[in-house]
């Protein structure tokens, strides 16, 4: 079945409306409070109505403000619906022009784990932290799908694990956990189950090169200070999201380079 215009459009809408849900359970995470409820502003605690809650397009109605106590709505409700959607959609696109069983399943999976690495990735951002429970359930989770689906191969799995907790558990270690948090070790040991060896390595790879010359330029900016710790879990986020799309292409060509 050819891939349309629309297929797209409307991943894209679903890819909003679950970035919407990942705000709300990101807020109720941290907040410990209970995962299900109406929505409410989270200054004046007013119950939110239907039309407040459509994903960016509410935000840019209400002009980035509670309709009820016009204080300011955080910046990242649309950047969260915004960014899933724009994940969403180039996911079908990526899958070339036409869709198969397989297909599906894959762009399924990777939807699940882009969903996962943005909740975590935002967590990260607002609180430097990230929730141990989450990444527990979520590496189990995508070890048993690639395991039923017929994905990266239990030997793959364990290196990319293996791997990431050697590389990523080592900085903490030799830096006492200035360089970067406890829990990004495990966010290292999901990407190994999900994406396996060799993408586990390109995720690294793109992880430090595109964080790398972002720290420079934020540093030079003067945003970040000398010693300061950033969250790292967006950074490692992006790597995989890279190494899952760009990853195959690359190692074909370094294996052809090698071989040739």
């Amino acid at each position: 079945m050819p891939i349309v215009p629309w297929l797209a459009v409307l991943s894209a809408i679903v890819g909003a409306v679950i970035g919407s849900f990942v705000n709300v359970l990101v807020f109720r995470l941290h907040n410990h409070t209970r995962l299900w409820g109406r929505s409410r502003c989270l200054h004046c605690q007013t119950i939110l109505r239907p039309h407040h809650l459509v994903p960016i397009l509410s935000w840019v109605w209400l002009r980035g403000r509670c309709a009820a106590c016009h204080r300011p709505i955080h910046w990242q409700y649309p950047a969260v619906e915004f960014l899933l959607a724009v994940l969403f959609a180039a996911t079908v696109l990526h899958h070339g022009s036409a869709l198969s069983l397989s297909a599906v399943t894959s762009m399924i999976f990777t939807w699940t784990f882009f969903t996962v690495l943005v909740l975590l990735g935002t967590f990260d951002l607002r609180w430097k932290l990230l929730p141990i429970e989450v990444m527990t359930f979520s590496l189990i989770v995508f070890a048993c799908w690639n395991v039923l689906r017929g994905g990266p191969s239990v030997t793959s799995m364990f290196i990319g694990v293996v791997v990431a907790t050697v590389f990523l558990g080592g900085q903490v270690v030799i830096s006492h956990g200035r360089w970067m948090g406890r829990g990004d070790p495990l966010l290292g040991m999901l990407i190994g189950v999900a994406l396996g060896w060799p993408l586990t390595g390109y995720a690294l790879y793109f992880t430090y090169v595109g964080g790398g010359l972002l720290m420079l330029v934020l540093f030079l900016a003067g945003i970040v200070k000398r010693g300061e710790r950033i969250p790292f879990a967006p950074m490692l986020g992006t790597g995989a999201v890279l190494a899952l799309w760009l990853g195959p292409g690359l190692h074909r060509i370094l294996h052809a380079w090698w071989v040739g």
